[in-house]
C-alpha cells in the first residue's frame, strides 16, 4: 500500500498489484509517498475499503465523501473496518479528517469524529472497548472527503500509555461527547522483531495543552512524550538507538512558517539516518501547533 501526500484531491484506487491512496495534504519537506508494505497478498475491496492480505497481516484503506457533522460517517465507517478485522489484531490507524477544527451544529469536527470512533468501538466491543484501542493518528485535512487506513497482523500486540499523560480515553467531558479512541502507542514482535508504532504525540501533560504559541516548548513536551512511550514498549530509554532500529517518522505542522524552528530542534535531536516528512495540517487541539508520529523497525 502506498500513501502519497501533496495531492490535488483525496481519493482511493486499486491496481493489480497495490493499493494507492491519495492525500490532499501539502508537503513541506521530504518524501511524497510512503510504503507500508512489499509483501504479495490476496487483494480486495469489501465494505468500502480496499485491502490486501497475507497469512500475517492485513492492510486498508477507504476515502469518504462526507457532510457535516463526520459523527455519522466515522461510525459507519468504524463498524465496516471492526467487522473487517475481527479475526485479526488492529495495531495502527491513521485518520485524516476534513477541517478538523471547523464547527458543525455548534461541535467542532474532530469531537464530532471523536464522537462516532468512540461509539462504533463500544457498539461492536461493549463498554470496555478500551482494551481493544490501537495506536492512532487523527489530523486535520483540507477536503470534504475523509480517508482512514489501517494496519492489523495475526501477532500478540501490546497497547502503550504515557504516565505523564491521562490516557486519551479518559479525557473529561471538555474535550467533546466522547473522548478519543486510541493508545499512545503499539507494539507487536514479528519474526522475532520488536515494532512499535507510535500514536500522534502532541505537547500534553495530564490531559492540558502545554506551551501554546511557543513552538520550542511544543517540541520540547512532545519529544518528551515521545520517550516516555517509547520507553513503555520496552526500547531503550530516550529515543530508541538509530543503530538498532530504523526510525521513521512524521511530522504535521499547522503553520508552515515553523518549518525552519522545528527542523532545527529535529536536527539537534534526531539522527542523520532517520526517515522524515514534514506536512502541513492542522492539528486536532486549536491550541497547539505540532504533532509527531514514528515507526520503530528493529533491524
Amino acid at each position: 500500500m502506498n500513501i502519497y501526500f501533496g495531492q490535488d484531491r483525496t481519493f482511493c484506487v486499486s491496481t493489480i498489484d497495490e493499493i494507492n491512496l491519495y492525500l490532499k495534504i501539502p508537503i513541506l519537506e521530504g518524501r511524497y509517498i510512503i510504503n507500508y508494505s512489499n509483501k504479495l497478498g490476496k487483494k480486495y475491496r469489501e465494505q468500502g475499503f480496499h485491502l490486501v492480505e497475507t497469512k500475517s497481516q492485513l492492510i486498508g484503506a477507504s476515502t469518504v465523501p462526507i457532510k457535516y457533522p463526520l459523527n455519522e460517517f466515522v461510525y459507519k465507517t468504524y463498524l465496516s473496518l471492526l467487522e473487517l478485522t475481527q479475526d485479526w489484531n488492529l495495531c495502527r490507524i491513521w485518520n485524516y479528517v476534513p477541517y478538523i477544527n471547523n464547527e458543525s451544529r455548534g461541535l467542532e469536527n474532530y469531537k464530532s469524529f471523536c464522537q462516532g470512533r468512540s461509539l462504533a468501538f463500544e457498539s461492536f466491543y461493549g463498554a470496555n472497548f478500551s482494551v481493544k484501542l490501537p495506536a492512532g493518528t487523527g489530523i486535520g485535512i483540507a477536503d470534504d472527503t475523509y480517508a482512514i487506513y489501517f494496519i492489523a497482523v495475526k501477532e500478540n500486540i501490546s497497547n502503550v500509555e504515557n504516565p505523564e499523560q491521562v490516557s486519551a480515553y479518559k479525557y473529561p467531558p471538555q474535550y467533546g461527547p466522547r473522548s478519543p479512541s486510541f493508545a499512545r502507542g503499539t507494539v507487536i514482535k514479528c519474526n522475532g522483531k520488536r515494532i512499535g508504532y507510535l500514536s500522534g504525540t502532541a505537547s500534553i501533560k495530564g490531559h492540558d495543552s502545554v506551551g501554546k504559541g511557543n513552538m520550542e516548548k511544543q517540541f520540547e513536551v512532545t519529544l518528551d512524550n515521545m520517550k516516555l512511550v517509547f520507553e513503555g514498549m520496552g526500547f531503550n530509554p530516550g529515543l530508541p538507538d538509530p543503530m538498532l532500529y530504523n526510525r521513521a517518522f512524521t511530522i504535521y505542522l499547522r503553520h508552515p512558517s515553523d518549518l525552519p524552528v522545528v527542523q532545527q530542534m529535529v536536527k539537534k535531536n534526531f539522527a542523520a539516518a532517520d526517515r522524515l516528512i514534514y506536512l502541513h495540517s492542522d492539528i486536532c487541539r486549536s491550541e497547539l501547533d505540532m504533532e509527531i508520529e514514528a515507526i520503530i523497525t528493529q533491524k
